[in-house]
């Protein structure tokens, strides 16, 4: 059953933006009942407000001590039973690493180039949205990328948002974008790029996206999929149910999941 293979490859330490500490996550993971997961803190020099601190984002020199302790830990922690990886979460644009080795990267589009126009409001703005696809496709054939990010979630709407928009405005308002502009043909596009590359498209578990159907099309076309909770909050991590009971019953298997390269 791929419930006792449950993993969690999407997750935020206090390094950058989440609140658990690092050395936290794998004791959480275990007690989720994980048998992997994948810290991904924020590391995009390029992104809005970019400040390398802890509490917003990661660093290379923060990034390289991650690695060492990763080292560490798993050769203390043999028998742990939870794999523990160390990757990063960029942003549209490939980051410097000096020579860093993360496990993973996730690629994700949290914004757009600045002479793309977003206006207070207009959340329907086609040019924006079509913008943005092309963005997400520029990441599948770029390089620096394991994982497409939440491709259909947690989409860049911030510029559009009015003041004291709510958690769940947002969401609909994200859901509405997806009905109306990402259409089978994009994701056809975006999967035929991950499975010829042998790059994974993210199961997202907070926005519970892509729906069904363009999954149940992802697996058909060869994609694999990794499968991350993006939690911030400690009591987030290993929130991948969603995800493992739609995989469940669209009849994937375990080869349909992706993994970091054992031993990276």
């Amino acid at each position: 059953m791929l419930e006792d293979l449950r993993v969690d490859y999407h997750v935020h330490s206090s390094e950058s933006d989440g609140e658990a500490k690092p050395e936290r996550i794998p004791e959480l993971a275990g007690e989720a009942g994980l048998v992997a997961v994948t810290i991904t803190d924020h590391l995009d020099p390029y992104a809005p407000g970019y400040e390398p601190t802890p509490g917003k984002f990661l660093d290379v020199p923060r990034l390289l001590s991650m690695l060492k302790w990763r080292d560490e830990w798993r050769s203390s922690h043999r028998e742990h039973g939870v794999d523990l990886f160390v990757g990063i979460e960029r942003g549209p644009l490939p980051v410097p690493l000096g020579g860093a080795a993360p496990d993973l990267v996730i690629a994700s589009v949290h914004y757009l180039p600045a002479d793309v126009r977003a206006v207070r409001g207009r959340f329907l703005d086609e040019t924006y949205w079509h913008a943005y696809m092309k963005s997400v496709l520029d990441v599948a054939r770029g390089p620096q990328v394991d994982v497409v990010g939440h491709m259909a979630g947690y989409l860049p709407i911030n510029p559009m948002l009015l003041p004291g928009s709510t958690f769940e405005e947002r969401r609909e308002i994200e859901r509405e974008i997806v009905r109306r502009y990402f259409t089978q043909d994009w994701y056809e596009k975006v999967f035929r790029l991950a499975a010829a590359r042998g790059i994974a498209c993210e199961l997202h578990c907070p926005t519970r996206s892509p729906g069904p159907d363009m999954v149940r099309l992802g697996l058909d076309m060869g994609v694999k999929f990794s499968v991350g909770s993006d939690a911030h909050m400690a009591s987030c991590i290993g929130e991948v149910g969603w995800a493992y009971d739609l995989l469940e019953s669209l009849g994937a298997d375990e080869a349909d999941i992706w993994s970091p390269e054992p031993g990276s």
